[in-house]
């Protein structure tokens, strides 16, 4: 039976996809290291293009190329914004810790209520103001860890808050548009970025694992993942898009603790708890009046 999303259900289902995107750095880290980032950001991308590939043919009553072709240009926007933040976040994480990459993408929900505000008129209720708030704290906590870090690294991380934001203004009126054409134009470009990077800095070899590594990164994390992520938040006010989202920020460096013994600081944890809570608390309390 077919789920009819709506804001409630919607939130939750983004805070879940928001779960199945943290075990991205895990995958990641669990590469030899033998070959570039950038070869992990190729595979990682055929495998986008080939699940989205796949998700467009077996859907029912709709043509390929019309799901393609209609809203071409917020499409292609689209999936050029998914592809800088995946490139973004393969760039950062290569450089400085899991944590750091990703409580610096937890400013996203900032610029996407601007946007959302500038762009749609789309005030932001109570309940989001207040887990903004304690999300603040949570990632003060943790920004105390940054000082031996990649200025490089914190650089680029920096980016994926602003694609962030504006990306969730843009699900807000897409639905016209299939969600599945956007996660298309993300492997495609993906593409071509990790070609033309891959080339300039040394080749194409890598390790079957790698390979086997990326393409599950994106055939199935990415590619799973970003469809459903896309269908929901349609519904969903883009501030409070881009703050369920955190839940890959909480978990992602918890899987590396786990897993890979790439052990968080102490504020690290802390912060990501603060985080969570206000996670729990925007999900279980729908929007209140405006502000």
């Amino acid at each position: 039976m077919k789920v009819q999303l709506n804001e409630r259900n919607g939130s939750l289902v983004v805070f879940l996809t928001g779960t199945w995107f943290s075990f991205s750095p895990l995958l990641f880290r669990w590469t030899s290291g033998e070959g570039s980032e950038w070869l992990f950001l190729l595979w990682r991308s055929i495998g986008i293009l080939i699940a989205a590939v796949i998700a467009l043919s077996i859907s029912s009553g709709v043509r390929v190329m019309t799901a393609l072709t209609n809203g071409l240009a917020k499409n292609l926007l689209a999936g050029a914004l998914l592809a800088g933040m995946s490139t973004s976040f393969i760039i950062s994480i290569a450089r400085i810790d899991a944590a750091t990459t990703l409580l610096l993408q937890s400013l996203a929900p900032f610029s996407a209520a601007l946007l959302g505000w500038l762009l749609l008129r789309e005030k932001v209720d109570g309940h989001t103001w207040a887990a903004m708030a304690t999300a603040v704290v949570g990632v003060a906590i943790m920004g105390s860890t940054w000082d031996s870090s990649s200025a490089v690294g914190i650089s680029v991380a920096c980016c994926i808050p602003l694609m962030l934001g504006v990306y969730t203004v843009l699900l807000r009126d897409s639905q016209q548009r299939d969600p599945r054409a956007q996660v298309f134009f993300t492997g495609v470009i993906g593409i071509v970025i990790g070609l033309v990077a891959s080339a300039a800095t040394g080749g194409f070899a890598l390790p079957l694992r790698d390979v086997c590594l990326g393409l599950v990164s994106g055939g199935v994390l990415l590619g799973v993942g970003l469809p459903i992520f896309n269908a929901a938040g349609r519904h969903v006010p883009a501030a409070r898009t881009s703050l369920l989202l955190l839940s890959e920020i909480v978990l992602a460096p918890i899987w590396v603790w786990l897993v890979v013994n790439e052990v968080p600081a102490g504020r690290t944890v802390a912060g990501g708890a603060v985080i969570l809570l206000a996670l729990v608390w925007v999900t279980t309390h729908p929007r209140v009046h405006s502000v």
